[in-house]
């Protein structure tokens, strides 16, 4: 049972330090994008960033976060972990005219030598216009997306250790 112990606490020491190799490029799967009139107000954008290689909330989740508040533009950050197979998302409010999504993706992929992918962003923009633009129908403002390169599913580092242990 000790062994056990010792195993797994040092699994969970190692498992925010570990990452894919620096040379892998930062590229977003899928990147999808969606304007919103406003006739008030200073325009801000929303991007719901999912992310793989979360393996923790405290660690990684929390690092994340405090890696987002900290990019300037930025005025809130929220980061949702899942555990198991599901991936987890980062919600961020920002100020386009300061800060762009591939700043928030690269500043993400960054962290922990490059562990985290975010594998797909949502963003929603609001584009100021007068209030005869605000009657246009929405499908002027259809969602656009461009895939890059094909998902694939990475297994989840932990999870495959703690079944090990298991046995």
């Amino acid at each position: 049972m000790k062994k056990q112990l010792s195993l797994l606490s040092l699994i969970f020491l190692v498992a925010c330090g570990q990452g894919p190799s620096g040379d892998q490029a930062m590229v977003v799967a899928d990147r999808t994008v969606k304007e919103v009139s406003i006739t008030e107000g200073e325009p801000m954008a929303t991007a719901d960033m999912s992310i793989g290689g979360m393996s923790c909330q405290m660690m990684c989740a929390n690092m994340i976060k405090s890696t987002l508040d900290k990019v300037p533009g930025v005025t809130t950050a929220e980061v949702i972990f899942h555990d198991g197979e599901e991936i987890g998302h980062a919600k961020v409010t920002y100020d386009p005219a300061k800060v762009n999504d591939a700043q928030l993706v690269g500043a993400v992929q960054a962290l922990a030598d490059g562990q985290y992918k975010v594998n797909s962003i949502a963003i929603v923009k609001q584009v100021k216009s007068g209030p005869a633009a605000a009657t246009k129908s929405e499908k002027e403002h259809d969602e656009v997306s461009a895939s890059l390169i094909p998902v694939v599913a990475m297994p989840n580092l932990v999870a495959t250790l703690m079944a090990l242990v298991r046995i």
